[in-house]
């Protein structure tokens, strides 16, 4: 029985079968509540405090060398209202302060948005979800989320509410990590062990490393070309349903990120409710659109 066991688990790891399914997919929706359950119970926890400090940490200052950042910066006008879905401690409201910007920040974490609010008090902050935000349709000249979306276990219900908050004419724009197109999420699983590669090699976790590499550079892209290939109708906004951390209690950036972001489903699901496309920089994930002025 020992014997079989690792035979299984070898077979696990060197042909693996992640959990996914579409947002979309109706069926779906029973195993995606569960799942959104369990992730607001993950960040709801003593943990929260850490993950936004780590979360946050790599966007505190904004450079031109953020080739991505710098152009959504650049592209909303002085003195814009702009709405942030999933702002945590607000990095972006700093960073646009020399726009003279009307800024208001939402995120789920009551805890955050009061920090964020005594931090900043001539802006904005709003505790609530991000599937249906209590602020008036087409009131913002700009709605923007920054590595939020691919924490989510409904994608499109974001993308829909980003439109709803902008006036014709505004403009819409996101950045996320390009995991569909990497063929890979951080979240799926990692070798042997729940740790980023890098802490593996200098641990000198030399096969559990090899393991994670193989897996996410070959057998994670051959699983997804075979059995989920990418622009097919019913594989758009794939989740996965069991993301490391909720597996191991283990966290590190992304290990939360459950939908496989991309760039192409965000421009069409756009696209589909009447926005016209500024950028579209699918290997840096990033998307520019503007919603259509109704005389246009």
């Amino acid at each position: 029985m020992h014997h079989e066991s690792i035979v299984e688990s070898l077979k696990q790891h060197i042909i693996p079968a992640p959990k996914l399914c579409s947002a979309l997919d109706v069926r779906a929706q029973p195993k995606l509540e569960r799942l959104n359950a369990q992730l607001c119970e993950f960040y709801n926890s003593a943990f929260s405090t850490q993950y936004f400090e780590s979360a946050e940490s790599k966007n505190e200052v904004w450079t031109s060398r953020m080739r991505a950042h710098w152009h959504l910066k650049s592209s909303l006008p002085p003195a814009s209202r702009v709405v942030d879905l999933g702002c945590g401690s607000a990095h972006a409201c700093r960073n646009l302060a020399d726009r003279q910007i009307n800024y208001t920040g939402v995120d789920w974490s009551s805890d955050q948005i009061a920090l964020n609010q005594k931090q900043m008090p001539a802006h904005n902050f709003l505790a609530s979800s991000l599937y249906k935000v209590p602020l008036a349709d087409e009131s913002f000249d700009a709605a923007i989320s920054l590595y939020v979306i691919e924490h989510l276990v409904w994608p499109h219900r974001l993308i829909d509410e980003m439109y709803r908050l902008v006036r014709p004419g505004g403009l819409i724009g996101m950045l996320f990590p390009p995991f569909r197109i990497r063929h890979s999420i951080k979240s799926f699983d990692y070798g042997l062990s729940a740790q980023p590669f890098k802490d593996k090699l200098k641990s000198g976790l030399l096969l559990d490393a090899a393991l994670h590499l193989y897996q996410h550079r070959i057998a994670y892209l051959l699983y997804l070309k075979k059995n989920f290939p990418r622009r097919c109708v019913e594989h758009q906004f794939l989740i996965n349903l069991k993301p490391i951390c909720l597996q191991s209690g283990a966290w590190f950036p992304d290990a939360d990120a459950v939908y496989l972001a991309d760039s192409a489903e965000i421009v069409m699901r756009l696209y589909g409710k009447g926005a016209v496309l500024i950028e579209e920089w699918p290997k840096q994930g990033y998307v520019l659109m503007r919603k259509r002025d109704s005389g246009s």
